[in-house]
């Protein structure tokens, strides 16, 4: 792993607390990459298509060491790495969103509680921001 790329984001804005990343959904992606195949992912990343009923959807992938661009924002937190497109970042995830993970009865995932997301579909796959 090239320790040198994984810096944290030095230019966010001033009062963005950055992406935040719960125990939980930490430990959901730690036990994720132990039961990757080889080569072992540094963590994920996240982004946003279009998609679903509402417009939006996040997308995850495994994130792999010569994946990080010089345009992406690293959050690290305890060996678990998450790349996040800057712009992509500051479009949809800037202002305090917070990565979960939960259980609800037989479904279980990644979750975001996103101060940028105006609504979402029943089903809650898909979001459309406040500014749109």
């Amino acid at each position: 792993m090239n320790e040198s790329k994984m810096q944290l984001p030095t230019n966010l804005p001033a009062s963005d607390p950055g992406l935040q990343i719960t125990q939980a959904a930490l430990n959901h992606i730690r036990r994720s990459i132990e039961k990757a195949s080889t080569p072992k992912p540094m963590g994920v990343r996240v982004g946003v298509k279009k998609a679903g009923c509402s417009g939006y959807e996040y997308v995850l992938e495994y994130a792999y060491p010569e994946m990080q661009r010089e345009v992406d924002f690293a959050f690290k937190l305890e060996n678990v790495t998450v790349l996040i497109d800057k712009e992509i970042y500051l479009k949809f995830f800037k202002g305090g969103t917070v990565m979960d993970f939960r259980k609800e009865g037989i479904n279980e995932g990644l979750q975001f509680e996103n101060p940028n997301v105006g609504q979402q579909c029943g089903c809650g796959t898909s979001f459309t921001l406040t500014d749109e």
